[in-house]
């Protein structure tokens, strides 16, 4: 009996292997196919349809959204634990004391990923030489090509020197 099991798990093993030693994959081409055709939209474009200025303001609403809800639940959170903390008795005090931990490791976690995103902002903004994000106060961003441009410069319209772009 053992033979007869040892022989046929031998045989499926000789088979697995016949029938996958020589397979042709037909998913790859579809793939790079719609990749090649999507390089070569962006090359015949010739202009970048994602505005650098909109997404540094966007990602800084969007922090600063994120941000104050975390701030707000986080002290809703403490406060009543707080309240929970001075008003329950034995008992209660422990629940609370329970509750602390996976409270604390979440302030790190949710501050932790806030402060983790300033930070690759920061250090992106110093890498790519540039920092939409801060202006002096006499010159503006051009919303087509994003270089700074004293306003009123010429015959008090606002007409971007690198692009001719009239705002």
């Amino acid at each position: 009996m053992k033979s007869k099991v040892i022989k046929t798990i031998f045989i499926l093993i000789i088979l697995i292997i016949l029938v996958s030693i020589n397979t042709e994959t037909l998913a790859w081409s579809p793939i790079k196919d719609m990749g090649d055709d999507f390089i070569k939209t962006g090359e015949q474009s010739g202009t970048s349809t994602v505005d650098d200025v909109k997404m540094a303001d966007l990602s800084s609403y969007l922090y600063s959204i994120l941000l104050s809800a975390g701030v707000i639940v986080a002290v809703v959170v403490a406060t009543v634990l707080g309240i929970q903390f001075m008003v329950g008795g034995a008992e209660g005090q422990a629940k609370v004391k329970e509750m602390l931990v996976p409270f604390i490791v979440g302030c790190i976690v949710v501050f932790g990923g806030f402060g983790f995103w300033k930070i690759a902002l920061t250090v992106g903004e110093k890498i790519e030489g540039a920092s939409p994000s801060i202006t002096t106060p006499d010159e503006v961003r051009c919303s087509r090509c994003g270089s700074m441009v004293k306003p009123g410069y010429m015959d008090g319209k606002n007409i971007c020197p690198m692009c001719g772009n009239q705002w």
